[in-house]
């Protein structure tokens, strides 16, 4: 018979057997008293285990930095030295009462950052030289002078060999840790080395955004999202990756806005929508430009904005496509000056606040520039020219090319729907003064075509007047982009000034130096291959590329073989997992790593890039450093304190970077090579001061030093200091370098200074553009926003699709215990159960994705809610995690694929500058076939 649990302890603790059975458990060295109520012990010390978990010696303000565009602040709190446990601060002032405030920050993330990484299996902790083939995993360790001086000999032995430019230079994002990006990026600038791009390579840049607006990509705070009253979620997932601002969404529907969700798949964001479209993937700039012939159609466009505001009044020339100038019709006018056509006046006049224009302002008082109608006008030489504005050309394409009824059948989304949700939109940017908002993302963005996506969304915006409005405007949404106070960055990074930094686009380095394979773009209407094109495009001047002059002079030999005749010889990566992210890294391990002689991280965890690295360096956490945190998503900042000291033999990038800096010097001085001829610095560069240049003689030798340096020379941040946003985070300071200036009381949103105050945009036109008549837009039929088909040149049948999850930020969590029992214990794949059994599949088989990039071996989950004819992959998996020896992830059935009209240059806003304006590292166009994996 059982005996009852009861029964059971009053034998133990209440019989005559107590003192056998206390000795038999094993408990008679406790001193256990013997009591006849068990639930009454007298000894209550085991509370005092729980009590003191709540109790510490120390608490320190931080931040969570992995590009997640969060910007959460957290309190670390330590006892004994230890990490005990992190909690959001919740502290963040109200913009103003009538707005909910954006507390609290944080996620099931940020939360086990302590225990994941701080505390973790997977901490760096001393300097590690490589003794076996990269990606094997075998190493030895090494003092940090060892470690300093190999580096420092190859550096040194680079320049004299092959220049400074073939000393490269990755790092992401510096709003996410602006000291810690600095750090390696002033170094860089004082050696003459090449500083890569991030938001163009990641392909988070929208290009249309420069093209459009010339501006890279200026948001609305999301406490801006309560102004809404139509809200489209187009290819962002809010609920799966920005979640602490997501109630805002909610919170706007309970103001009466309405919530449209476009995406492929039925998402978690879409569950909360008041409508979703399942459109076809790729096709959503037909979605966009048929939204727009209706808003046209129906009248339910704002005519004063689109006269004011963009570029529709301007005349465009029948005979060329091209803008009517004042270099046409007057001897000796200039070729940025252009005319619209005032009903007041019966007249030409020229346009105000072009780029060539004296007048520094858009404001069109007084004068009615005319949206329709055509002109003959006699033109310098004295010939005749039929003249329209933009918005009749714009009109035509559109009835033309781009009804509901044309839509419907490429986007997979009825007519009658579109025709409806026009309507809507239309009525609401009326009745509301453009209060209508797209919330765009990576989904429509990572793709071959992602300009023309970009820009029809941008119309349909224009059209309804709600660009520069809160509640209203273009919000793309991907990664930590918005270094608010980005002089202070720029004069600590680069001293000497931009002019004298090498810059380059990391897409087109990694193309041409891992000797991407090439694409035949004929088929999209271009003329070249995209060889031949990045060829025309640096001989042109348009896009730099280094080495200089790697290229060579034939530009056949180039396009037939790939070939360079100098390469990059030394690569730096720090606060990135640059080699797991990197499209096409089969190719970067094939073709680029042998050509590097030296790669060095600097990490806190061995992830993919630090095990193929040559020399791995600590570094020290989010919460072992001073530096300073910023976001597109809130109007405040916030720093990162020190919890603790750097642990083991870890260091902050700063000092890891100076530390370097006097390695170099020391080396130099030995050698006798203390200074060298630099082209791009305009003389020769000193190595035997380094140390004292990096740290302004001492200035600047502490890493808080660089954080008030960079608040001090920021207009947004000048008067704080680190004690004051370490007490609480505080707003921006009103007047700011964005397109808008901070107001008490409003939620920021972007180009208020355009729409309220009248100032130019940073376009050709001074106004948004969406005539772009460079030869190669004209040459593409790309001129004016248009839908082109996604790229079809994997043939295979399955589209792959690479999203943002909820469970990781990019690598970082995606390999953590937590993280990994919600994805079956390691890398999955999603796709709709028709495609499973169409292979004969069952959910969590075994597969083998694959193309003719690469393959990767993965479980697969049968998922209703994927679209029929696609693979899902969350991205951010490591090399090292899945099936044992396969050595691939996510990107290995990947390649790079580089847009023409993104290499364009000498054209008003198309023209290089970081994380500006560069081809983006697209993937989505990616195509792959599915099988059964039996090894």
């Amino acid at each position: 018979m059982a005996i009852q649990r009861r029964m059971f302890l009053k034998m133990l603790v209440g019989t005559s057997a107590s003192a056998a059975s206390i000795k038999v458990f094993g408990l008679s060295s406790l001193n256990l008293q013997i009591v006849d109520d068990p639930f009454n012990y007298p000894y209550r010390g085991w509370e005092d285990f729980y009590r003191e978990q709540w109790t510490w010696d120390t608490v320190a303000r931080s931040t969570h930095s992995q590009n997640c565009t969060g910007s959460c602040s957290w309190n670390v709190y330590v006892k004994d030295g230890v990490i005990l446990r992190e909690e959001q601060a919740a502290d963040y002032p109200d913009i103003d009462p009538s707005y909910p405030n954006v507390n609290p920050r944080g996620c099931q993330k940020g939360a086990c950052y302590a225990a994941e990484y701080v505390n973790g299996d997977r901490r760096i902790k001393y300097p590690l030289i490589r003794t076996g083939a990269r990606g094997e995993g075998l190493w030895r360790r090494a003092s940090w002078d060892e470690a300093l001086t190999l580096i420092a000999d190859k550096v040194l032995d680079t320049i004299e060999n092959q220049g400074p430019d073939a000393l490269t230079f990755f790092t992401p994002i510096p709003a996410m840790s602006p000291v810690s990006f600095s750090s390696g990026a002033r170094l860089a600038h004082l050696l003459g080395g090449i500083v890569c791009s991030f938001y163009d390579w990641y392909c988070d840049l929208p290009p249309g955004s420069p093209i459009t607006l010339g501006e890279q990509t200026d948001v609305a705070e999301s406490t801006d999202w309560m102004n809404a009253r139509y809200m489209i979620l187009w290819g962002s997932n809010p609920l799966q990756t920005r979640i602490p601002d997501a109630h805002f969404i909610t919170e706007a529907k309970y103001r009466g806005c309405k919530v449209l969700a476009i995406y492929p798949d039925y998402t978690s964001s879409a569950i909360r929508a008041d409508q979703w479209f399942s459109v076809t993937p790729g096709t959503d700039a037909a979605l966009a430009l048929a939204i727009c012939q209706q808003l046209i159609a129906n009248g339910t466009i704002d005519e004063g904005y689109l006269a004011e505001q963009t570029d529709m009044p301007l005349l465009m020339r029948t005979d060329t496509g091209k803008y009517l100038r004042e270099s046409d019709m007057v001897s000796g006018g200039a070729d940025d000056q252009f005319y619209f056509w005032c009903s007041t006046h019966n007249a030409l006049e020229l346009a105000p606040g072009t780029e060539g224009s004296s007048i520094r302002s858009i404001d069109i008082s007084g004068h009615s520039p005319a949206l329709t109608g055509s002109h003959s006008v006699t033109l310098a030489d004295g010939s005749s020219v039929t003249v329209k504005p933009v918005f009749e050309e714009l009109k035509a394409h559109l009835d033309a090319n781009h009804t509901p009824a044309q839509a419907a059948p490429v986007t997979g989304v009825a007519a009658d729907v579109i025709e409806q949700v026009a309507a809507d939109i239309g009525d609401t940017a009326m009745a509301t003064g453009g209060r209508v908002m797209i919330m765009h993302g990576a989904g429509t963005n990572h793709w071959f075509h992602n300009d023309l996506n970009n820009r029809a969304m941008l119309l349909m915006l224009s059209l309804c007047g709600a660009i520069g409005k809160n509640g209203g405007g273009f919000n793309h949404y991907v990664g930590q982009e918005k270094i608010w106070p980005v002089k202070g960055l720029v004069k600590l990074s680069f001293p000497q000034g931009g002019k004298k930094q090498r810059f380059q686009n990391t897409t087109m380095w990694t193309f041409v130096h891992a000797n991407m394979s090439d694409q035949n773009l004929s088929g999209e209407g271009y003329s070249q291959t995209t060889r031949g094109y990045i060829f025309d495009s640096v001989q042109n001047g348009w896009m730099p590329l280094y080495p200089e002059s790697c290229l060579g002079s034939d530009k056949n030999t180039f396009v037939s073989t790939g070939a360079t005749v100098k390469d990059p010889k030394v690569m730096f990566i720090w606060r990135a997992n640059w080699f797991n992210q990197a499209k096409g890294n089969n190719y970067v391990e094939q073709n680029l790593y042998p050509k590097l002689d030296l790669i060095v991280d600097i990490n806190f965890q061995m992830d993919t890039t630090a095990l193929y690295a040559d020399v791995v360096l600590p570094a020290a956490s989010h919460y072992e450093k001073y530096d300073i945190n910023t976001t597109d998503m809130h109007s405040f900042i916030h720093p990162f304190t020190p919890a603790i000291p750097p642990m083991f033999e870890s260091k902050t990038d700063w000092q890891t970077f100076q530390a370097l800096a006097a390695k170099i010097q020391e080396r130099a001085v030995q050698r006798g090579f203390t200074s060298y001829y630099d082209a791009k610095w305009g003389g020769n560069r000193d190595l035997s001061t380094l140390s004292d240049q990096f740290t302004d003689n001492g200035a600047l030798a502490a890493d808080i030093d660089a954080c008030q340096f960079m608040l001090d020379n920021a207009p947004e941040t000048a008067g704080m200091t680190m004690a004051q946003i370490d007490a609480q985070p505080r707003r921006m300071n009103a007047q700011t370098t964005w397109t808008s200036d901070i107001e008490p009381g409003r939620p920021y949103t972007a180009f208020l200074k355009m729409t309220e105050h009248k100032e130019p945009y940073e376009t050709l036109t001074g106004r948004q553009q969406y005539l772009i008549e460079h030869d190669w837009f004209v040459e593409c039929g790309e001129a004016l926003p248009t839908y082109k088909a996604p790229v079809d040149e994997d043939t295979y049948p399955l589209r792959y699709n690479t999203p943002h999850g909820r469970w990781s930020i990019h690598s970082t969590w995606r390999n953590a215990k937590q993280m990994l029992r919600l994805n079956r214990g390691g890398p999955i794949c999603y796709m709709h159960p028709s495609d499973l059994a169409a292979r004969g599949l069952q959910d969590n088989d075994w597969v083998r994705i694959y193309n003719d990039h690469g393959d990767v071996v993965v479980r697969v989950k049968a998922w209703e809610a994927e679209k029929a004819g696609r693979v899902t992959m969350y991205h951010g998996w490591e090399r090292y995690v899945g099936v044992k020896g396969k050595k691939a992830n996510f990107n290995s059935v990947t390649g790079i694929r580089i847009k023409p009209t993104q290499l364009a240059g000498g054209y008003g806003q198309l023209h290089f500058k970081l994380n500006y304006w560069g081809p983006t590292g697209v993937q989505r166009d990616t195509r792959v076939q599915v099988e059964k994996y039996n090894g």
